[in-house]
């Protein structure tokens, strides 16, 4: 087909009408399948919108893509998918910038405005769940992500959204499921990622490292990647993943993890992790802490993290992360508390 280049609102109609009248009954789908409960209107905002969805989600570009949305919304405030579009990149601002809980209430009024635009939405109905559980809300998120895959079990965004959850209460065998579910019917989607904790945590270390390939080169993949490296004893590659990030504490513990400095380093993290409210951060960086020789902090990050309803009793006994607190009794009270999170997650749901 052939349209103007500034014409993109067009060009997306004529992709629709032979998705529509071509593919769709073909596939033996319902008549109204292809098309979602709201339509571009503005050129301008439509453009913003298709642009924003090619940046990178690492916190810079991000934020550029967040001043898209908000242009984008604000020309054509009743397109739901740029609503939801701009709440996935608050949501980033909030856990992995400096966007912090502000941030976090404008994903909340972006996903929500996207649902009552379309009710019928399934993303931004994922979000919310993937919200609601980072805020200790475990059985709700479980509950709504139940009803949702009951209605969608072919939309693989879906079964991420439950694998999430299922994580954080514990089910690490169905997260598992449901993770591969989703990467089976949407192969290569990066936002399958963090699918990685699951599988550390089942000490199924080659099959994390598939789920990091998904956004690789992000700074979160980077990260995350380096915590493998040291988990098995590349140290040498581990430094050179630290560079990259700038990362001065993990350089400081690849160093000299007892110096004064990289104490200081360690410790300045503290504030900032123990005050984010999603608590399977405190469960993650706990890893680094224990690495740099800080065995009381990273015992009360993880602690603080099964606290706030992060039930990682297999995690605790299976990543091998951890063995160097095994044996202690505060290691064998914190296994005590996250087996019971884990089983009052379990009866409740």
């Amino acid at each position: 087909m052939t349209v103007a280049a500034p014409d993109m609102i067009a060009m997306r109609g004529q992709i629709t009408a032979k998705v529509r009248q071509g593919l769709v009954p073909a596939l033996g789908a319902g008549a109204n399948a292809a098309e979602g409960a709201t339509r571009p209107k503005n050129e301008e905002a439509y453009d913003l919108y298709l642009r924003s969805l090619s940046l990178p989600h690492d916190p810079l570009p991000n934020k550029d893509a967040i001043a898209m949305l908000e242009r984008a919304v604000g020309l054509d405030s009743a397109y739901a998918p740029a609503w939801d579009a701009l709440g996935v990149r608050y949501h980033y601002d909030s856990a992995y910038s400096d966007g912090g809980a502000a941030a976090f209430q404008r994903a909340l009024a972006a996903f929500s405005r996207a649902l009552t635009l379309d009710p019928n939405y399934i993303s931004p109905a994922g979000e919310l769940m993937l919200m609601q559980v980072e805020r200790g809300e475990t059985v709700k998120a479980y509950q709504g992500g139940k009803a949702l895959l009951a209605r969608h079990p072919e939309n693989a965004n879906v079964h991420f959204a439950l694998a999430y959850v299922l994580r954080y209460g514990g089910a690490l065998e169905e997260s598992a499921h449901e993770c591969d579910t989703a990467l089976s019917m949407d192969p290569g989607s990066y936002g399958f990622r963090s699918c990685v904790f699951t599988f550390d945590q089942l000490g199924n270390y080659a099959r994390a490292v598939e789920y990091l390939q998904l956004d690789a080169g992000s700074q979160w993949s980077l990260d995350n990647l380096m915590r493998h490296q040291i988990r098995d004893g590349k140290l040498a590659q581990a430094k050179e993943t630290a560079q990259k990030l700038n990362n001065q504490a993990m350089l400081g513990c690849l160093a000299d993890p007892s110096s004064s400095n990289t104490v200081g380093l360690v410790h300045g993290m503290e504030n900032a992790v123990m005050a984010d409210p999603d608590p399977e951060v405190r469960y993650v960086v706990a890893e680094d802490v224990l690495f740099s020789g800080q065995k009381d902090l990273a015992l009360r990050m993880l602690r603080s993290s099964v606290d706030n309803h992060f039930c990682a009793y297999t995690g605790l006994q299976s990543d091998s992360a951890w063995t160097k607190l095994r044996g202690t009794p505060e290691f064998a009270e914190l296994l005590a508390a996250a087996k019971k999170c884990r089983e009052d997650f379990m009866a409740q749901r």
